[in-house]
């Protein structure tokens, strides 16, 4: 919006977000919009906040409230190591506000900023020199006009604390938001350092601390997450994120903070150690949340001559939902109305899908939410509703920020019956999957269950992790994707066209769409979490695929970094589970 003339009086109004926007009135414009290179930049004049920078229409700063930001993230890393800092990295942060602070603290050697756009660097120096103060005349200051993301992977053990002041992720500020960012960040740390990052509004932006969270988890030995409010960052609370070089640092981390600040001397205006400044608990709960779903995935053999039929298989489906204390979101959708063999019914569930088919006589269901699921109610109640004998049963954790190894030895393969009160019953020893790697996967040696006569059909189910947020919040997107690219990519037959409503809320980690595209003798049905940066997929086919141009595709398409996949037989001929075990594959695929 920028800009706006309300009747005699102009008027600002910020651009961050599609359906939420605030503003203020201005006075006078200092620097009209100008295109520095890499991005819109204004600077504003107001009687309530003084001056105000503007880039690609989001306010950075403005003179009545910028000490709250640049003192949090700055005195807050500084303070809570265990010994003083010598050297400080600042990725960013051309107005100064962040060195300004940091120099503050005496004993520092050197203060490095790297800014990739030197426009933003000499007009806020010039019509904004309160921001950055005397940091140019200290002999201790140094200013690198450059990449951050590269000059940073330069050095190695070098800084004790880096402090990434970027833009959101967008324009210059992207390559400041990925796995391998954060990698060489670590790696550049000194042993007890601290890189401290601006994740946003904890609210307005639900994605980008929880998105920065889970990937910085997999890198740094601890993590933790500093709230605060600025009036000018619209949106309530405000994340910083930090990660450690060390285990021990942030357990140690508020007991140094009071007493080197207490020994430095140093007069702050809004940070203090005796804030704690820890996040909501509604907020620290969803980050420590360490997995999306999990999914009971059942071969059941079925009974008797006749096989279920659509009426029958409708009613299970709405009577799951029940037995699992879910709310059915509106009628299943069916692939044929016929119903034959390996045509698939699918019905979404209160956070996730229920889906069915058949292969002989083998019924193939689904079960996945991204609640707490009552594996012991799905089990026992299906195998009582079709009559069954038993079933064999997999039991995934989905979305899981472990390694493959550990989700490895948290999926369980086993076969169930039923218990004389017609609950389940565990009638086998539990197996895990075979550990693979994906090159073996890919390799043209690796036979899928059905080329080796032992199933009718197979599923792929991927986990797909550090996605792009735009793609995987677009419905328009992610059905494109399922309807054509992947289709094509994996030479599977669509049927009709893909279904994707959106039943999440920006508060749940559920948030996104679900899509499902109908196909010839099986399905494509996935999820998307915008807030985890995450999407999960499971593709059922009675035909085989090129499992690495499937995987890839998907990959490339979203722009994920990471990926947990497995690979089950379905339809199974045998009901020996531990070759069932053998036959089942899991692997993880990591793009460079």
């Amino acid at each position: 919006m920028g800009l706006v003339k309300k009747g005699h009086q102009l008027w600002f109004f910020e651009e961050l977000y599609p359906d939420v926007t605030y503003g203020f009135k201005v006075s006078k414009v200092i620097v009209p919009e100008t295109q520095t290179g890499f991005q819109r930049l204004m600077i504003l004049e107001t009687d309530r906040l003084g001056r105000v920078l503007v880039l690609d229409g989001i306010v950075q700063l403005t003179e009545e409230d910028e000490g709250i930001y640049h003192e949090w993230i700055a005195h807050w890393p500084l303070f809570a190591l265990l010994k003083p800092a010598k050297h400080v990295l600042i990725v960013g942060g051309g107005d100064g506000g962040v060195a300004r602070e940091a120099l503050r603290h005496p004993y520092l050697k050197s203060v490095t900023m790297v800014e990739i756009d030197k426009m933003v660097v000499d007009l806020c120096r010039e019509h904004m020199p309160a921001i950055s103060g005397d940091i140019f005349g200290d002999p201790r200051f140094k200013l690198i006009i450059g990449d951050g993301a590269e000059v940073i992977r330069a050095d190695k053990g070098k800084y004790d604390v880096i402090i990434i002041d970027s833009t959101d992720p967008i324009g210059p500020a992207k390559s400041l938001f990925n796995t391998s960012f954060y990698q060489s960040v670590y790696d550049a740390l000194a042993e007890g350092g601290i890189a401290i990052h601006q994740t946003g509004a904890l609210i307005l932006q639900p994605y980008e601390c929880p998105g920065s969270w889970r990937q910085m988890e997999r890198i740094f030995d601890d993590v933790r997450v500093v709230q605060f409010t600025n009036v000018s960052y619209m949106g309530g609370p405000f994340s910083l994120t930090a990660g450690s070089k060390g285990k021990k640092v942030f357990k140690q981390a508020e007991r140094n903070a009071k007493k080197a600040y207490k020994e430095a001397g140093i007069k702050t205006d809004w940070y203090s150690p005796q804030i704690a400044a820890l996040p909501y608990p509604e907020f620290q709960k969803r980050l420590e949340l360490d997995r999306y779903g999990e999914e009971i995935v059942m071969d059941i053999e079925l009974a008797g001559p006749r096989m279920p039929g659509l009426k029958q298989v409708k009613k299970w489906s709405r009577e799951t939902c029940e037995a699992i204390k879910m709310k059915a979101f509106g009628a299943p959708m069916v692939s044929a109305p016929g119903f034959g063999e390996g045509d698939t019914l699918v019905q979404y569930i209160e956070t996730s899908a229920i889906n069915y088919r058949r292969y002989g006589k083998t019924a193939c269901a689904n079960c996945f939410t991204c609640a707490a699921l009552p594996v012991d109610d799905a089990v026992g109640f299906s195998l009582a509703d079709f009559g069954a004998r038993g079933a064999v049963c997999w039991h995934l954790p989905r979305g899981s920020f472990a390694d493959v190894k550990h989700i490895r030895r948290n999926t369980k393969i086993f076969k169930a019956g039923l218990s004389p009160s017609k609950g389940m019953a565990i009638k086998s020893k539990i197996y895990r999957p075979r550990l693979m790697g994906s090159a073996d996967v890919f390799s043209p040696d690796f036979k899928l269950p059905m080329d080796q006569g032992f199933s009718s059909a197979f599923e792929l189910i991927m986990d797909i992790y550090d996605c792009d947020y735009s793609m995987i919040s677009s419905c328009e997107a992610v059905s494109r994707w399922a309807a054509e690219g992947f289709s094509k990519a994996a030479g599977l037959t669509p049927i009709g066209r893909a279904e994707a409503p959106d039943f999440g809320h920006a508060k749940k980690k559920t948030a996104g769409p679900s899509v499902t595209q109908l196909l010839a003798k099986g399905s494509n049905i996935s999820h998307y979490s915008v807030n985890w940066l995450m999407i999960v997929v499971n593709v059922v086919s009675g035909k085989g695929f090129p499992l690495r141009k499937a995987i890839e595709y998907t990959m490339d398409y979203f722009q994920g970094k990471y990926a947990v996949c497995w690979i089950l037989p379905r339809g199974i001929s045998s009901q020996n589970i531990k070759d069932i075990a053998d036959r089942t594959a899991i692997f993880a695929v990591e793009k460079k």
